[in-house]
C-alpha cells in the first residue's frame, strides 16, 4: 500500500523534523527567531532526495506545524502557510537539483562533493533570500536589516545541510551500512 507507507514515513519524519527544529532553536534573532544552525532542513532535503518529491506536501505541512509548536507562529496563519511553502518548495528545488546533477548520492567522488556543496550553498542562499523577503514584505523583520537576516538564515541552513545531510545520506546508504556491519563483526 503506497498510501499507508507514505503516511507511515510522514509519521516518522514529522516528529523528527520538529525535534530537530526545537533542539536547534538556539540564539534566535528577530521576531522569526532565525537560528545559526538548522539540521531539520537537511532532514527534509534528504527525505525528498531519497524518497522523492511526492513528499513535498508532508514537508510543507511539517514545517507549518513546527512553526506553530516551536515558535508559536509569530507571523500569524497566512505568513506561516506562506513561509512553509517557501521553505518546503525551496528544499524540494534543492533536492531536485541534487538528484538531477548527482549520479551517486553517496558522494564518493570530489566532483559529487563539489556539486553537493555548490548546490546547497547557492540553493540555501536563494531560499533564505525568499524567506527573508517574505518576512520583509509582511513587515515582520522588525529592526533586523535584510542583509543581516539573509546572511544569518543562509548560514544556518547551509551549515545545517552541509553538516547533517552527508551523515543522513551515509546512514541511509546500504553499501556503507553493509561495510560497517561487516567490519563490526
Amino acid at each position: 500500500m503506497p498510501v499507508l507507507r507514505y503516511l507511515r514515513d510522514a509519521a516518522v519524519f514529522a516528529p523528527c523534523y520538529i525535534a530537530l527544529d526545537w533542539a536547534s532553536y538556539i540564539d534566535p534573532v528577530g521576531p522569526f527567531n532565525i537560528t545559526p544552525w538548522n539540521p531539520q532542513a537537511a532532514l527534509a532535503l534528504v527525505w525528498m532526495l531519497l524518497g522523492g518529491l511526492h513528499h513535498v506536501p508532508a514537508v510543507m505541512a511539517t514545517i507549518f506545524l513546527a512553526d506553530l509548536l516551536v515558535r508559536g507562529a509569530p507571523g500569524g496563519w497566512t505568513v506561516t502557510v506562506l513561509s512553509a511553502a517557501v521553505l518546503g518548495g525551496g528544499y524540494a528545488w534543492i533536492a531536485w537539483l541534487l538528484r538531477s546533477l548527482l549520479r551517486d548520492l553517496g558522494m564518493r567522488s570530489l566532483r559529487e562533493l563539489t556539486v553537493f556543496v555548490v548546490v546547497v550553498a547557492g540553493g540555501t542562499a536563494i531560499v533564505g533570500s525568499a524567506f527573508v523577503g517574505l518576512l520583509r514584505g509582511a513587515d515582520l523583520l522588525g529592526a533586523t536589516p535584510i542583509p543581516a537576516a539573509v546572511l544569518r538564515f543562509w548560514i544556518g541552513d547551509a551549515v545545517g545541510v552541509l553538516v547533517t545531510a552527508p551523515l543522513l545520506l551515509a546512514a541511509a546508504d546500504p553499501a556503507r551500512t553493509t561495510i560497517t556491519s561487516a567490519t563490526a563483526t
